[in-house]
């Protein structure tokens, strides 16, 4: 990782938390904004966002950053300790609001994004059930039946209807 980066978020050489990467670029970031504000300052203003959103997509990005740059047997072990953590955590099938916020803390200090936290949790408490929507294919094709069944209906409907009014004309 370029050092330039580091620079521009003013932070020295080493090992950060994306927590403090995070802070640091909101900090710059809201100084630069009152900065856009200013006719005089606007594009220079600009031009450091600019530059503020590079070095911290770069920063977050590198190897050096990533809690988990070991390989994917630390990936599986941190799942594996996640999911146990929220089987332990579950009551009667269901996950309580408080310890949803802690297992997602503690996912995010894993390395775990939100959505693979949610989608970890959705799988234990479906117990390894598929929880994400079938493929698009697979939605078409059952779309596809839906249609037909509801035309086969309306002409079952049709037909009733063209029977009653045969009846009713035949005795009238």
């Amino acid at each position: 990782m370029p050092r330039d980066h580091l620079a521009t978020l003013g932070l020295q050489p080493g090992r950060y938390s994306t927590q403090d990467i995070e802070r640091r670029f909101q900090a710059l970031r809201s100084a630069t904004l009152a900065a856009l504000r200013d006719p005089a300052t606007h594009e220079a203003a600009r031009r450091r966002l600019d530059a503020l959103h590079v070095a911290r997509a770069a920063v977050l990005a590198s190897d050096a950053n990533t809690p988990q740059s070991s390989g994917h047997a630390a990936d599986s072990n941190a799942a594996a300790e996640l999911r146990r953590l929220i089987a332990a955590s579950l009551e009667d099938g269901l996950l309580r609001c408080t310890r949803r916020s802690t297992i997602l803390a503690e996912g995010r200090r894993l390395g775990f994004s939100d959505f693979h936290v949610q989608l970890l949790i959705a799988e234990v408490q479906f117990r390894g059930r598929a929880v994400l929507a079938p493929p698009l294919e697979r939605r078409r094709q059952q779309a596809g039946a839906l249609r037909i069944g509801a035309r086969a209906a309306a002409a079952g409907v049709l037909a009733l209807a063209l029977f009653l009014s045969m009846i009713r004309w035949l005795h009238v």
